[in-house]
């Protein structure tokens, strides 16, 4: 009897993992019925509780918290307090989705009591979560702030980075609301600096998804980050603020950066070969040593410092570099067609076969540059370039 029950448990739960809820319900509510009959009270309970996870999969927290609370008293009965525990998180979690924070504040609390009791740090972490949330919905922010203070030591004497980054993101956002907007940025420091620790000690090839496990928005929580040296190739960064960050020796080939801000941004030796960068803000961007064989059409590199940039054959039809350093780059075979070149800086520049049609060269400096025949040094110096 018990290995059928058992086999109706574990088929309720693929149906459950294959999001087939009402199935999952199924299974499970033939699985009860012989757990009572064989009187397995803590795999009934148990399977009470799945039925309750199930219904609030598909929305319905009252019937939800139903079952949670049938499996509580069968817990309670039968002495098991891990279960209790359980069962009160779920409670919790149900009570706040139906937006009773009071009883949802009242529940975790039971719960965070008895994984005390049992000694259980992980249970512990997640309950003062699920508090200091509730104490949020009230509006207790210092209430919430402890609960959050109290999850991130727990997680860090646990060595668990990825609980540590989701504290750090209640703890942000709790200091926001209070209008402390530098211990906020010190969290959020603290959250890319856990992140950059799980992606090298896990030798990950995502560094996005864990930056999002930790709490982290790609699209706004990395200006002025350190994300030196990190492997960021096919990298979704459309868009992104990434101004003022640390990337240099950054692999971002291939990656979409287009719109990214990456004004100021220190982008020394980084790799975006193929990367786009189409409408990407990069004034005053230090690009030197980049590899920059890529798209970058009406571009924003003015005052961008792009020396020993290797630009060969790249696409910068309207991109404005005016002011820019290309000394020394290589811009072999580039596409310059009508680049705002107004007071750039291009000494000893590579420009062999580039197209230069229609570029804005008033100021521009080229002196020493490679690859200008004396017919085109003529037509330039006629719109204002220097050559000596």
């Amino acid at each position: 009897m018990i290995e059928k029950a058992d086999r109706l448990l574990k088929q309720g739960i693929l149906q459950y993992q294959a999001r087939q809820f009402e199935a999952a319900l199924e299974f499970w509510q033939e699985a009860i019925a012989v757990y009572r009959e064989i009187g397995n009270r803590r795999r009934e309970g148990a399977t009470l509780g799945n039925m309750g996870v199930a219904w609030e999969a598909m929305g319905n927290y009252v019937r939800a918290k139903e079952y949670y609370q049938q499996h509580r008293e069968i817990a309670q009965e039968i002495g098991d307090r891990i279960g209790e525990a359980n069962a009160l998180g779920n409670l919790g979690n149900a009570c706040y989705a139906l937006d009773d924070f009071p009883q949802a504040v009242e529940y975790q609390k039971q719960r965070l009591a008895i994984a005390k009791e049992c000694k259980d740090w992980q249970a512990e972490e997640q309950a003062l979560g699920n508090l200091g949330l509730a104490y949020d919905a009230l509006g207790d922010f210092l209430a919430a702030i402890e609960c959050y203070q109290e999850q991130f030591a727990i997680a860090q004497e646990n060595n668990a980075p990825h609980n540590q980054g989701k504290a750090l993101t209640n703890l942000r956002f709790a200091h926001h609301y209070l209008g402390n907007h530098a211990q906020a940025e010190e969290y959020r420091h603290q959250q890319i600096a856990i992140a950059r620790q799980i992606f090298l000690a896990e030798r990950s090839h995502d560094f996005l998804q864990i930056a999002e496990i930790v709490g982290l928005n790609p699209a706004v929580d990395f200006t002025g980050a350190d994300l030196s040296n990190i492997d960021l190739h096919y990298a979704d960064l459309n868009g992104a603020d990434l101004m003022d960050a640390n990337l240099s020796a950054v692999d971002l080939t291939l990656a979409d950066l287009s719109g990214a801000l990456l004004s100021g941004t220190n982008l020394v030796d980084a790799c975006l070969s193929n990367a786009n960068l189409r409408d990407a803000e990069l004034i005053g961007a230090n690009l030197s040593g980049a590899d920059l064989r890529t798209k970058l059409p009406r571009a924003n590199l003015s005052n961008a410092n792009l020396s020993n940039a290797n630009l060969s054959s790249a696409y910068l039809p309207n991109a404005n570099l005016s002011g820019a350093n290309l000394s020394k780059a290589d811009l072999k075979n580039a596409d310059l067609t009508a680049v705002n070149l107004t007071g750039a800086n291009l000494t000893a520049a590579d420009l062999s076969r580039a197209e230069l049609k229609g570029v804005a060269v008033e100021n521009a400096h080229f002196v020493g540059s490679l690859g200008i025949s004396e017919k085109l040094k003529f037509e330039l110096r006629e719109r204002g370039a220097i050559f000596e």
